[in-house]
């Protein structure tokens, strides 16, 4: 049995892509955060054990670490699993390691210092990460060409959308996805608030806003709690503007115009996506509305997204091949 703790709403689509081909027994654990256990129950067929919950402050992290690692540990502790894997679970690279269970840690934010990477990879026995990753990764690593994000927009593409999001909306819209500033690898948002504010206002825009997992504010300005299957909300829409990482290379994969504010130093997957001319960034309020005319007016940018996806591997299915030299597909 390989045991798969989900973590983060961003992940799910990834999850659900290596499961439908991987054919062995799983067991699926997650926790309570924002939507992530509603979309898990809509998009992945397997029932998942809710153990514990996100913690926003450091305090509640670190509370929140030491409740889930306990239960977890209780829950895994009589059980067969052979194998431990995960995008970033420290509760699951902690259970893993104390109880002896091969764990594959993968990851793909090598913005120094990354509080995650230093407290899985160095309890890893094996680490999966973009080629590009510049970070250490302490023990055996499999690098792939490409970023996550592919295993996503591959997994739309083929199989559409299973939570509805366009929440009633009509016309065209951008996406606005606020800054985790609660995550560890990302502590101040920066300007973004006063440039999208702004932008907003004197362009007449209608923007969907995200603040935060499972809050949306429409262009009515309503609050609505509703579990959002990003991709779906991306791919309706005339342009993303985010102060995050997921949601702008998911954008950027599908050939929708993204526009970084994200603050500092940008991980090396979004380096490779601004390279390639698929997302761009920008510092300040003219600059924003630039490049999002620049891309409405290229007309190309679908095709050279779709150019670029052609060029990538499917991380879940490099996962998938790791699992099966370890002969427990």
């Amino acid at each position: 049995m390989i045991w798969i703790d989900v973590v983060n709403e961003a992940n799910v689509r990834f999850w659900r892509r290596f499961l439908k081909k991987f054919r062995g027994p799983v067991l699926l654990t997650t926790r309570r955060k924002g939507s992530l256990v509603e979309l898990l129950r809509a998009m992945i067929p397997i029932e998942a054990v809710v153990v514990g919950e996100w913690g926003a402050s450091d305090y509640e992290k670190l509370i929140s670490f030491a409740e889930r690692v306990k239960e977890l540990t209780s829950l895994i502790a009589d059980r067969d699993v052979e194998l431990a894997v995960s995008k970033a679970s420290v509760e699951q690279a902690r259970v893993a390691f104390g109880l002896g269970i091969p764990y594959i840690a993968m990851n793909d934010n090598d913005i120094p210092p990354h509080v995650v990477t230093k407290l899985t990879f160095p309890l890893s026995t094996l680490s999966i990460v973009p080629e590009c990753f510049s970070g250490p990764t302490y023990g055996e690593t499999i690098r792939f060409k490409g970023l996550f994000e592919v295993s996503h927009v591959l997994d739309f593409m083929e199989d559409g959308e299973f939570v509805r999001s366009d929440l009633g909306l009509e016309g065209e819209y951008v996406v606005v996805r606020y800054p985790p500033a609660a995550s560890h690898y990302l502590r101040e948002s920066g300007p973004f608030e006063r440039i999208v504010e702004k932008f907003l206002r004197e362009r007449k825009i209608p923007a969907v806003k995200i603040k935060r997992e499972g809050v949306i504010e429409l262009p009515s300005g309503e609050r609505v709690s509703a579990s959002i299957d990003g991709i779906s909300l991306i791919s309706r829409s005339a342009g993303v503007i985010s102060g995050g990482g997921t949601m702008a290379r998911e954008a950027a994969l599908l050939g929708v115009p993204s526009i970084s504010l994200f603050p500092g130093e940008d991980p090396c997957v979004s380096k490779i996506l601004l390279r390639e001319g698929l997302m761009r960034k920008a510092t300040d309020l003219p600059s924003v509305y630039d490049e999002l005319r620049k891309e409405w007016e290229s007309g190309r940018l679908k095709e050279r997204a779709r150019e670029f996806l052609r060029g990538c591997e499917d991380p879940a299915e490099v996962l998938m091949r790791v699992i099966k030299s370890r002969g427990l597909s």
